[in-house]
């Protein structure tokens, strides 16, 4: 497998590189295109794109919250973005994800004069069920299959106990995007938070020098969720049954490595290194 791209959130936070320089380090790590995280609000189009053609790889796909996703489509379409999916929304009900299901089909409609397609990407909330159907079933069900397809997080999917080829199989012509992220266990669908709710961010108290004070429950919880993210290849997703279900069901699927958190005390870096290395002498 050798058309691989790289989501650039998959560089962490506490990364001090810019966009134009996680566009190169991308390049020389042998990745063919790039799925933005925005980052690129600032910088002239031509700006980015001089970076994407001096590392030599394609600006593929970008997420993008609702919010701003207006503002975006015409930015993203000079670039040559083809696919923007929404990267997560707060929905927790049949009607919920129906609604959802509108605004998806409201800015399919709108990017389709950019030749854009709009999607949807998963977390483990999606498949939290209501009425005895997942929820990311609903959202498909009412979008429309000319303007809005959708991103399979692999990783998050599988960690919520769905197996990421009978759930491309089920839904075949639907799937656009594939992120590659490994994943070493199952924990369950978290509960999503309604879209009719203010979000609701964890908050800390803070201490003498401002920073927050992480309770050691939460630190736990995060440590665990953090251990989920293995080196590719050794944990419970089969990634050549995932690419055979996704190149049989829709033609030009896009596959993305998105990682969430390093392993075994490596860079970041290191690891998106031996991530690519993996999938291109196994896929």
């Amino acid at each position: 497998m050798n058309n691989i791209n790289l989501q650039l959130y998959s560089f962490g936070f506490e990364c001090n590189l810019s966009l134009l320089d996680k566009i190169r380090c991308a390049g020389e790590m042998g990745y063919a295109g790039v799925e933005f995280a925005r980052g690129y609000e600032e910088l002239p189009v031509e700006q980015v794109k001089k970076a994407l053609d001096d590392a030599g790889v394609k600006a593929v796909s970008a997420h993008v919250a609702l919010d701003f996703m207006e503002q975006d489509l015409p930015y993203l379409a000079k670039l040559g973005v083809k696919f923007v999916a929404c990267p997560m929304a707060p929905f927790n009900t049949a009607e919920e994800a129906k609604e959802l299901a509108e605004d998806l089909n409201k800015f399919g409609q709108m990017a389709k004069q950019y030749g854009i397609t709009i999607g949807y990407h998963n977390h483990t909330g999606e498949f939290y069920q209501d009425q005895g159907k997942y929820l990311m079933d609903y959202l498909i069900e009412n979008t429309d299959p000319e303007t809005v397809a959708f991103e399979i997080d692999c990783g998050w999917a599988s960690a919520a106990g769905i197996n990421p080829v009978e759930y491309i199989n089920q839904h075949a012509g639907r799937i656009a995007g594939i992120h590659i992220k490994e994943n070493g266990g199952v924990i369950g669908a978290d509960k999503p938070q309604s879209r009719h709710e203010a979000p609701n961010h964890p908050k800390f108290e803070l201490d003498e020098d401002g920073k927050p004070i992480i309770p050691p429950e939460f630190k736990k919880m995060m440590e665990e969720r953090e251990k989920l993210n293995v080196p590719q290849g050794s944990g419970i997703v089969d990634w050549k049954a995932v690419k055979a279900a996704a190149d049989a069901q829709r033609e030009g699927v896009i596959y993305v490595v998105e990682r969430e958190a390093s392993y075994g005390g490596k860079d970041r870096i290191d690891c998106l290194k031996e991530d690519i290395a993996w999938l291109k002498e196994n896929l």
